[in-house]
C-alpha cells in the first residue's frame, strides 16, 4: 500500500446537514460565525457549491474530508431528499470507522422520539416519499432511527432554548477535541515524504499486533518534526492518540501519564498519586492507539510510559525519538529508524526556502548558497537557522558570515548540538573530543587500540556514539564525524584551554608554540594530548624540548607533518620549527607517539611507555632504541620510515602484537633483529630501500598473516636523493635467482620492484587474495603462467623490466596493467578476443611490441605484429588504438556506457594531421552536414586541437562539448580523463615555446 492512501489531514474540521428553509438565515448563520470567530473551519453548501446544483460527488467528498459531521434536525428536514441522502453518507462514514469520523447529534425544534418513529412532521414527509421516492425510503428511515438513538444535543433541555447558549457549547466542545488533533509541525516539511515511503506507515493500520517504533538521531536532525508529521497522519486511524513532548523536560512522569490518560480515556476526574498506580490505569486501556514518547533518554521514562508491547491492545502504534539507539533497542523496539542527512539537492531546497522570499533566489546568490550547504552538510536545523539569519543580506555580507562560521561556530546550532555530547559519561566525552581532533579519518580497531592504552574503554564507549549518532563508521570501518560535531568538539576543547589549569588538549600550533617557546605561558601537568604541525609556522619558531617533562599525563604526542605523494624526501624540510634543549624525559602514559623529523638520536632512557600502540618517528635522526628487549603488549605500529641513521631494529620477542613494521628508506639499517619471526601477527612489512638488509630474508615464510610486503629499493625516480649522500650509488644488488612465497597464503599486496629478480617462481599462482603485484625493475625474461590463477588480482605493474620479451595470460579480474619501458617486450599472450578490453593499459616506449606501425592520411594502422586477425579485422580504431599505446598516450575505455574515447596529447610542431579537413582559429570549429543529415547518423567523431602554452602552468585542464547549431548538446561532454591529465603533467608540462597536440576520438 502507497503512503498517499493515507489522508494527511482532515479539509474541514466540521460538515452540517440541516434543511435550510428552516434555520439557515438564523440558527445556522450564527452557527457558522461562531465557528470562523473560534477558527473551526466548517463546510458551506452555499459558498462551496456552484448554484443550482444537485447532490453531488462534490457534496459527498466534502463529507468525507470533514472531521465532525453534524445533522441538525428540524421540523422540516425529512421533507428534503438532499438532506436524507446526507444522512445516509453521513452514517455510512460513520460505520466505516477509518478514518475516524465524529457524528453529533443536534435537535434543535423536534424530540427524539419523532425522528426515531417518523411521526408529526417527518410522518407527513415520508408519506409524500413513498410515492416520489419509493426505493430509497427504507434506507432513509432506517438512517432517522439510528441516528436518534446516538447521543445528541436537545435544545431545549440544555440552554432553555436560549440558541447563543446552544452554539457557544457546542463549537466549544469541538474546537477541545480539535485542539487534541493535528499537531503544528511548521512549514516547509523538505524531505518528509522520503521517511513517508522508508518507513511504509500503512502497515500499521489495522495491524493485529502492537508496534513499536523509533525515531533516532543526533539533536536538530528532524526526530521531532518527523513524530509530529507521523502524528497527524496517522492518529484518525486509532481509537486514542496521545503526543507527549519532550518527556525528560517534565518535572514528574505523573504529570506525562496523567496526560497520557486525559488524551486517551478523555477522564479528567482520576486522582492517582504515583507512578505504579498510573500503570495500573494504562494497561486497562482497551483500545488501539497511537502514542508518541518524544526524546526518551531513560529506562525510568520508559517503563513508566510503555513499559512492555503487552500493555496495549492489539493494533496499537507506540513511537518513540530518542538520540540513544541502544536505550530502544534495550526495550525491545520492533524497528528504529535512523535519521540521516539531507542530500545536496533537499539540502538547498530547505535553505532558499528560508533564505528567500517564496524560494526566489537570484544567480548571485547560487554559488554562496552552495558553500553554505556544503558547510552544513545536511543539518535541517542549521540550515534553517542559517536560511533565516542570511535573509535579506547582500551577498558579500553572506560571504564574510561563511568565513566567520568556519572559525567561530554559530552559537545556536551548537548549543542544540551540545545537548548530544551533555548526555554523556566522563570516558565517551573523552573518546569523542579524541576523535574530533585526531582520529577522523581514522580505522575503528586502531583507534579503539589507542584508546584503551588510555583505559577510556573504547569498544563499548565508541559504539554509544554510534548510536547517539555522534559518529558513524564508514564501509571500510573509518571513523567519521559530521562537520558541525567536529566544530562543536573542538569548540569545548578550546573553551576547555583557555581556563587556567584546564589545558588537557593542546591542538592549536599557536597554543602549543606559546607553552613550550620563550613565551612561557605556564605548563599545565594537566596536558594529555598535544598536536603540532610542522607546516602551521610561517615564521621561524623555537621549542624547548625541556618542557616534555612537565607533562606527566601526556597520552597522546602527535609531530607531525604531511608528505606529498611523488615528493617523497630524504628530510622533512620547508618548516620552520626549531627544536632545542634536551629530550632526558617523556611521559610513561603515552599510547601514541609520532614525531616526524624528531632532531634527537635517542630517546629517554627512561622512557617506557607500557600501553604504546603506535609509533611513528619517520625521517627522525633516532640511531636506536630499546637495546634491550621491553614489554610492549599493546604495540601494533611501528613506523620508522627513512630513519637514515638507524643500524639496528629494536628486540622484537616482547612485541608480539606488532601489526604493522615500516622500514622503508632506513638505507644504514645492517640487520633486522632475528626475533621478527616471531611476529605472528604481522600484517604489513615494508623494507623498501633496505639496501644494506637481505631482500630475501628467511624470516618471512613464518610471518603466515602477512597481507603486505614490499622489498626491493626505491623507485629510480628516487634514487639519487636518497642515496647519493650515503655514498652508495655505486653499490649493486647481487642478482637474485628467485624469492620464495612459502606460507604467504594470505598476502594481498606484493611489491618486489628493483630486486633484481631473474626468476618469479611457479608458487605465486597459489596466492589467491592476491590483488597488487609489482614486479617492475627486475631482470626476468618471462613471467610463470600461473599468474592467470590470481583470480582477485586487480593491478599489475612489470615498468622497467627490460629484459622481458613475454606477458602471459593474465586474470580477467586485472584492471590496471603498467608494461612502461618493457623494451624487449615482443608479445601478449592471452586467449581473450579484445585483451585490452575493461583495463588500463601502459605500453609507453615498448617498441619491440609495435613494430612497423604507421598511421597514414586516413588514419588506420598498418597490421601490427602482437595483434591477430580477429582483433584487426575490428577496423581501424583498434589499430589506431594499438599506435597511440606505443605512442606513448594512454586511452580511456567506457564499455559500460557503450562509448569509446581516445584522448591523446603530445607536444611537438603545428601540423594538424592532413585527415581533419573542418579547420578554423580560435576554440571552435564549425562543421556544415548534409541536408539530409540527422543525429542517428552520427557514429564517429574526431577534433584536434594545437595550442600553445604562453608560460609555464601547473595543472592541465582541457573542456570538450558538441553542440548543435541551436546550442542542444549531441555528445558527452566534459573534462579530459584525470589519468590523461597526470600523464601530460609529469611528461610535458612547463616545456614553453612547444606545441601542443590534443586529439579526441569518439565513437557511439
Amino acid at each position: 500500500m502507497a503512503t498517499t492512501s493515507i489522508p494527511h489531514r482532515w479539509r474541514y474540521d466540521v460538515f452540517v446537514s440541516f434543511r435550510g428553509e428552516d434555520i439557515r438565515k438564523s440558527f445556522m448563520d450564527h452557527m457558522f460565525n461562531d465557528f470562523k470567530q473560534k477558527g473551526i473551519h466548517a463546510f458551506r453548501d452555499d459558498t462551496k457549491l456552484p448554484k443550482g446544483e444537485e447532490i453531488s460527488p462534490h457534496l459527498y467528498k466534502a463529507i468525507e474530508e470533514s472531521r465532525f459531521l453534524i445533522v441538525i434536525f428540524s421540523k422540516n428536514y425529512a421533507s428534503s431528499t438532499w438532506c436524507l441522502r446526507e444522512l445516509v453518507k453521513i452514517l455510512e462514514c460513520k460505520q466505516m470507522g477509518m478514518p475516524k469520523h465524529e457524528v453529533q447529534i443536534i435537535f434543535y425544534d423536534v424530540k427524539p422520539d419523532v425522528v426515531r418513529k417518523q411521526t408529526g412532521s417527518y410522518a407527513g414527509a415520508f408519506a409524500k416519499h413513498d410515492v416520489s421516492n419509493r426505493t430509497e425510503v427504507d434506507k432513509w428511515r432506517e438512517a432517522l432511527s439510528m441516528a436518534a438513538n446516538l447521543s445528541g444535543w436537545d435544545l431545549q433541555d440544555m440552554t432553555n432554548g436560549y440558541e447563543y447558549k446552544f452554539i457557544d457549547c457546542i463549537s466549544k466542545d469541538i474546537l477541545k477535541k480539535l485542539c487534541d488533533g493535528p499537531l503544528y509541525v511548521g512549514e516547509n516539511l523538505v524531505g518528509i515524504n522520503f521517511h513517508y515511503d522508508k518507513l511504509n506507515l500503512p502497515r500499521f493500520i489495522g495491524s493485529h499486533k502492537v508496534n513499536m517504533l523509533g525515531i533516532c538521531g543526533i539533536s536538530g536532525i528532524g526526530k521531532k518534526t518527523l513524530a509530529k508529521a507521523i502524528y497527524n497522519l496517522m492518529y484518525v486511524h486509532f481509537k486514542g492518540s496521545c503526543f507527549c513532548e519532550d518527556v525528560p523536560k517534565q518535572q514528574d512522569l505523573t504529570q506525562v501519564q496523567m496526560q497520557l490518560i486525559d488524551n486517551i480515556m478523555k477522564t479528567r476526574d482520576l486522582k492517582i498519586s504515583s507512578v505504579g498506580q498510573e500503570i495500573m490505569v494504562i494497561k486497562k486501556i482497551m483500545s488501539s492507539i497511537l502514542l508518541v514518547l518524544d526524546d526518551v533518554d531513560d529506562h525510568e521514562q520508559l517503563e513508566a510510559l510503555a513499559g512492555s508491547a503487552s500493555w496495549f491492545c492489539p493494533g496499537s502504534l507506540i513511537v518513540f525519538t530518542s538520540k540513544d539507539k541502544q536505550l530502544l533497542r534495550s526495550h525491545g523496539v520492533d524497528e528504529i529508524h535512523d535519521m540521516k542527512f539531507l542530500d545536496e539537492d533537499l539540502s538547498l531546497e530547505l535553505f532558499r526556502s528560508y533564505a528567500f522570499k517564496e524560494n526566489d533566489s537570484s544567480i548571485e546568490f547560487e554559488e554562496v548558497s552552495q558553500k553554505v550547504v556544503n558547510y552544513v552538510q545536511g543539518h535541517p536545523l542549521a540550515l534553517k537557522h542559517l536560511g533565516r539569519f542570511l535573509y535579506g543580506k547582500t551577498v558579500d555580507q553572506w560571504v564574510n558570515e561563511l568565513d566567520k562560521l568556519k572559525v567561530h561556530p554559530n552559537e545556536k546550532i551548537q548549543r542544540v548540538l551540545r545537548l548530544s555530547y551533555d548526555g554523556l559519561d566522563l570516558h565517551q566525552k573523552n573518546i569523542l573530543l579524541d576523535i574530533a581532533c585526531l582520529f577522523i579519518g581514522e580505522n575503528r580497531d586502531f583507534v579503539a587500540s589507542v584508546l584503551d592504552g588510555c583505559n577510556f574503554y573504547p569498544v563499548t564507549n565508541t559504539q554509544v556514539l554510534v548510536d547517539k549518532s555522534l559518529i558513524t563508521i564508514s564501509s571500510n570501518n573509518s571513523l567519521q564525524m559530521h562537520d558541525l560535531i567536529q566544530a562543536m568538539a573542538r569548540e569545548i576543547v578550546r573553551e576547555e584551554s583557555i581556563m587556567p589549569g584546564k589545558q588537557r588538549r593542546l591542538l592549536n600550533s599557536s597554543e602549543v608554540y606559546n607553552v613550550l617557546s620563550e613565551k612561557k605561558v605556564p605548563i599545565t601537568e594537566e596536558v594529555e594530548v598535544l598536536v603540532l604541525s610542522l607546516e602551521k609556522f610561517s615564521q621561524k619558531v623555537h621549542i624547548d624540548a625541556n618542557d616534555f617533562a612537565h607533562m606527566k599525563k601526556l597520552r597522546i604526542l602527535k609531530i607531525y607533518q604531511e608528505e606529498k605523494l611523488y615528493e617523497q624526501k630524504l628530510e622533512l624540510k620547508d618548516h620552520n620549527v626549531i627544536f632545542s634543549g634536551n629530550l632526558y624525559y617523556l611521559s610513561n602514559e603515552l599510547s601514541l607517539f609520532y614525531w616526524h623529523g624528531c632532531p634527537f638520536k635517542y630517546l629517554p632512557s627512561n622512557f617506557y611507555p607500557e600501553n604504546i600502540v603506535a609509533i611513528d618517528l619517520a625521517y627522525s635522526n633516532i640511531k636506536n632504541f630499546w637495546t634491550t628487549p621491553k614489554c610492549f603488549r599493546r604495540l601494533k605500529v611501528m613506523k620508522l620510515r627513512y630513519c637514515c641513521n638507524l643500524i639496528t631494529t629494536p628486540d622484537f620477542s616482547e612485541i608480539t602484537n606488532l601489526e604493522e613494521l615500516s622500514l622503508e628508506g632506513c638505507v644504514n639499517l645492517v640487520s633486522v633483529h632475528p626475533s621478527i619471526g616471531m611476529l605472528k601477527r604481522l600484517v604489513v612489512l615494508n623494507l623498501t630501500g633496505c639496501l644494506k638488509v637481505d631482500q630475501r630474508p628467511s624470516f618471512v615464510s613464518s610471518l603466515i598473516n602477512l597481507e603486505s610486503v614490499s622489498f626491493g629499493i626505491i623507485q629510480p625516480r628516487w634514487w639519487t636523493s636518497i642515496t647519493a649522500p650515503f655514498g652508495l650509488l655505486s653499490k649493486q644488488q647481487h642478482p637474485q635467482r628467485s624469492v620464495s612465497l612459502e606460507g604467504l597464503h594470505m598476502l594481498k599486496k606484493l611489491n618486489l620492484s628493483y630486486c633484481n629478480l631473474e626468476q618469479v617462481p611457479e608458487s605465486i599462482g597459489g596466492l589467491s587474495c592476491l590483488t597488487h603485484l609489482y614486479l617492475g625493475g627486475n631482470n626476468f625474461t618471462c613471467l610463470p603462467g600461473s599468474l592467470s590463477q590470481l583470480s582477485h588480482l586487480f593491478l599489475f605493474y612489470v615498468d622497467g623490466c627490460k629484459k622481458l620479451e613475454v606477458l602471459p595470460e593474465l586474470p580477467h579480474s586485472l584492471y590496471d596493467l603498467d608494461a612502461t619501458d618493457c623494451t624487449f617486450l615482443r608479445e601478449v599472450s592471452g586467449s581473450s578476443k579484445y585483451p585490452f578490453t575493461y583495463r588500463c593499459n601502459n605500453f609507453r616506449n615498448c617498441p619491440k611490441l609495435f613494430k612497423n606501425v604507421t598511421i597514414d592520411r586516413e588514419g588506420s594502422i598498418s597490421k601490427t605484429e602482437f595483434l591477430d586477425s580477429s582483433i584487426t579485422s575490428q577496423g581501424s580504431i583498434d589499430q589506431l588504438s594499438a599506435f597511440l599505446v606505443y605512442a606513448g598516450f594512454q586511452t580511456n575505455f567506457l564499455p559500460d556506457t557503450g562509448i569509446y574515447q581516445i584522448n591523446i596529447i603530445y607536444h611537438g610542431n603545428s601540423n594538424i594531421p592532413e585527415w581533419f579537413t573542418n579547420r578554423s582559429r580560435g576554440n571552435d570549429v564549425k562543421v556544415e552536414l548534409p541536408s539530409d543529415w540527422c543525429f542517428d547518423k552520427l557514429r564517429e567523431l574526431g577534433t584536434c586541437v594545437v595550442f600553445k602554452s604562453k608560460k609555464p602552468f601547473k595543472e592541465f585542464k582541457g573542456y570538450y562539448s558538441v553542440k548543435n547549431f541551436d546550442g542542444a548538446s549531441l555528445g558527452p561532454n566534459g573534462y579530459l580523463p584525470a589519468s590523461i591529465k597526470r600523464y601530460f603533467q609529469n611528461e610535458v608540462i612547463g616545456i614553453q615555446d612547444s606545441y601542443i597536440i590534443w586529439l579526441r576520438y569518439a565513437r557511439n
